[in-house]
């Protein structure tokens, strides 16, 4: 699995520095480097809620030389997209192109992310071996530097998630749900004519909601107990 590294470069705003640890919080990142930042004080604090530990750990360098030492791959990222005889400078992936790039390597990289107000100058990209941009409209393509890095961070961890298999209600635990709606429709004497499609509407439902064995089980303990009601009252 790859490893990284999130490094803001000269960043002027605390309150995103604070956003930025929230969001590796969110997303299972927490090694953190700040090239001369702001300093970091309560407001960065309250916009990181509970990733304070990531601020509490993170580390100050004075330049870009010094935050990617360790790194296999430095990755910068950009707002700003070349076209023409200078676009090899910022040729670039998208998030997702990026992630599905790097999700089977053993490698570590260092994930720059340039100042809120000009971003990574070019010497700074020139010193990257991946450029990565995230597409936007051509009206106004820079996005805020906590929401970059929400993005960045998100497809990276999405191309690692492995969602939990649920265990799904088998075929004949779901007749038993329509079992019981139909049973459920007799007993509080909806119209006769109506009952056909309520029971074929319902049989859809079911059919469309994949029920989980979670799902079945509590479905049918509220449609038991609602038929033992309804029962009880008629005697």
């Amino acid at each position: 699995m790859p490893e990284f590294r999130v490094i803001l470069v000269r960043p002027e705003n605390e309150g995103n520095i604070g956003a930025v640890a929230r969001s590796m919080a969110n997303f299972d990142f927490s090694e953190l480097y700040l090239v001369s930042p702001v300093p970091v004080g309560d407001e960065a604090r309250r916009r990181a809620k509970h990733g304070n530990f990531i601020l509490d750990s993170s580390v100050t360098a004075g330049n870009v030389r010094d935050a990617v030492a360790g790194c296999d791959i430095v990755v910068g990222t950009t707002g700003i997209r070349n076209t023409g005889e200078r676009r090899f400078l910022r040729n670039f992936d998208t998030p997702r192109e990026f992630a599905e790039r790097v999700r089977r390597t053993r490698r570590k990289y260092a994930l720059l992310f340039g100042p809120e107000g000009l971003g990574l100058s070019n010497p700074e990209l020139q010193v990257c071996d991946m450029i990565v941009s995230i597409p936007t409209s051509e009206r106004y393509p820079v996005m805020n530097l906590s929401h970059a890095v929400s993005v960045v961070l998100y497809e990276l961890f999405l191309s690692g998630y492995e969602p939990v298999s649920l265990k799904r209600a088998l075929s004949d635990e779901k007749e038993k749900v329509n079992e019981y709606f139909s049973s459920l429709l007799d007993a509080i004497d909806y119209p006769e004519h109506k009952r056909e499609k309520a029971r074929l509407m319902f049989r859809r439902l079911i059919g469309r909601a994949n029920l989980s064995k979670w799902e079945f089980f509590i479905t049918m303990g509220v449609l038991s107990r609602t038929l033992k009601t309804l029962s009880g009252r008629k005697q």
